[in-house]
Order: C-alpha cells, then structure tokens, then sequence
C-alpha cells in the first residue's frame, strides 16, 4: 500500500501545506481506496471485450474467458480522467482502458494501440518496463530513499513513495531540511523563466526535451514549458512570463481567482497609459483568445496552448 502524505514541512509552513491539499498536483495518484471514481462500478467496451472496474478490482471479458486482476493505483486526479495501475504476478500494467469524466465511463487509454485488441492478455492491458514505471510514479508521487536492495521501477519500490506531488518534489532537500540536517532547499522566488520551467519541465517536459525528442504535432499542446518558450514574449529571465507568473503552486484557486491571475500577468507587461490591453478592447480574459485550447484525440479534455499568440478562428495548430 502507498505511504499516505508526510507532511514534515507542515510543522512550519502551514498556510503552504494546508493549501496545497487543494492542488491537482497533490492528488496525481492514489490508492483505489482514495479514489473516488472507484467507489462506483465504472463499465466500457472494446470490439468483443467487455470490461468494469470497482474498488480494488480490474476485471475484462471476452464472452467466454475473463481475466480479473488487482488495481494497485489510480493516475490522475480524475477531473478529465483516470487511468490504473494493475498488478499481474508481480508485474504491474497500464490498463487498457481509462474512466473519463465526459462520457462517466471507460474508453480506450490514451497511447493505447488502436483498434480490437488481438488477446484477452492484450485487452487486459499493457506490460510497463522499469523505465516506464519509473518516469510514471517519479511525476505523480514524491521521491523517496528506496530501501537497499530495492531496485527502482519495480513494484516494491513504488510502495515505497508517498502518493501525489510534495513539497520535496520541487523544493530539492526538503526532506533533509526538515531533519534538522544542514541544509536548505534552494529559493525559488525570484528565478526566472527559464529557470522555472526547469523545475516545472521535470514533469511537464522542458523545451529542450520535447526539441529533441518529439513528440511533434497537437501531442506536444500539454507540454506546457515547451510550448511557452515559443511565444513571441517569451524573456527567459523574465519572471512575469514564469509558469509561476499564472500558477500558484501551493493552492488551488478557483476558476474565476485563475483567470484574474493570468490577466494581471499579461497586463505586467502589456500596459501603456491611456490605451486598451488589445484591439479588441477586452481588458480581461486574455488566454481565451491568446491561448487556444486544443483537444489531444482520445484525451477526452482541453488543454490551453501556451505558445502565446493572436490566435485566428481554424487556424493550424503551430509546431
């Protein structure tokens, strides 16, 4: 079973712990007991394979043979989706299908191979390599000291680490600050862009990551930092164009509180005396326009651009 959240810097930073209960970051992964969108049998289909999951238990058919395995996590924090971890004599797997929140219930995993799958072994879902596991649960959990003789992307290794995003996940020592040990986590106030997008594209891919490794097309619109360094406005130094610029990363706010805050960060720059932010003579709501969202095909959800642009009605997504 996963380790619940420690909250060892909660002792002093309260305000920040509190707050960040709130973030999507901080429910990236969860137990199927944590998972709300287990707590309800969910159903879906593929070609002849029928499938339902519920609680801890993963189940596909084929009419006439059946395969249940356990899940053993749930990806996502379930606003657009949720896709699970299972387990199979030791070895865990991404499942075939994924809840999606749009339609209530299960559609075919995004990545997964199109079409029918060939086998029920197939239908149930896809064998994650070390590598895979690794990059999976280092995003959507918090690092840890894996136990000697723990090899990391295993299965007894991801039981070692707490569930979603912590303040260890970016602020480098933490823990051991924490400790009492002497050391202390590098300030992150007053880095700037390109600087930010470093601790951010740990996750969400940097520039140079997805430059040199793809992927290219409407795929790389979730890649937030790559897509940003694009923009005309971009300044890497420049902190008013920092993810941290638009995003609070200890809190959640609410939709109206995040539109207000993108706002004044274009209006940091964007400002002259006696004239209008934009030709359109809006004065608010810039990512609407600037920042189109675009839809990932088999996501189920919209993600907004952020290669900031004048963005046209039935223009080609830019790469």
């Amino acid at each position: 079973m996963l380790l619940l959240a420690a909250a060892p810097c909660s002792a002093c930073h309260v305000p920040q712990a509190k707050a960040h209960e709130r973030t999507h970051m901080r429910h990236t992964l969860a137990t199927p007991a944590e998972s709300a969108i287990l707590r309800a049998e969910r159903t879906g289909k593929l070609g002849k394979y029928r499938y339902s999951i519920f609680g801890d238990r993963y189940r596909v058919t084929d009419g006439e043979q059946s395969l249940e395995w356990p899940i053993r996590w749930a990806v996502g924090q379930g606003e657009a989706g949720q896709t699970f971890i299972l387990e199979r004599a030791g070895v865990l797997y991404e499942s075939r299908v994924s809840y999606y929140a749009d339609s209530n219930d299960l559609g075919p995993t995004i990545g997964a191979p199109p079409g029918e799958p060939g086998s029920l072994l197939e239908a149930a879902g896809r064998e994650l390599t070390a590598r895979g596991v690794f990059e999976c649960f280092s995003c959507h959990s918090a690092p840890s000291d894996s136990p000697t003789g723990v090899a990391r992307g295993t299965l007894a290794w991801t039981r070692t680490l707490k569930a979603g995003v912590q303040c260890e996940s970016c602020h480098a020592n933490a823990l051991k600050h924490a400790a009492q040990v002497a050391t202390k986590p590098p300030k992150l106030k007053g880095l700037g862009a390109e600087e930010i997008s470093d601790v951010c594209g740990q996750c969400h891919r940097t520039w140079a990551d997805i430059a040199a490794n793809g992927p290219r097309g409407i795929g790389n619109v979730r890649f937030q930092p790559y897509r940003i360094a694009r923009s005309k406005c971009y300044d890497a130094a420049d902190a008013r164009i920092a993810c941290t610029a638009c995003h609070d990363p200890h809190d959640r706010p609410s939709r109206e509180a995040a539109r207000a805050a993108s706002d004044r960060a274009c209006a940091s720059c964007h400002t002259q005396p006696g004239k209008t932010l934009c030709k359109t003579g809006a004065a608010k709501d810039c990512a609407s326009c600037h920042m189109p969202k675009y839809e990932i095909p088999g996501s189920h959800f919209k993600f907004a651009d952020h290669w900031i642009r004048v963005a046209r009605k039935n223009d080609v997504y830019p790469d």
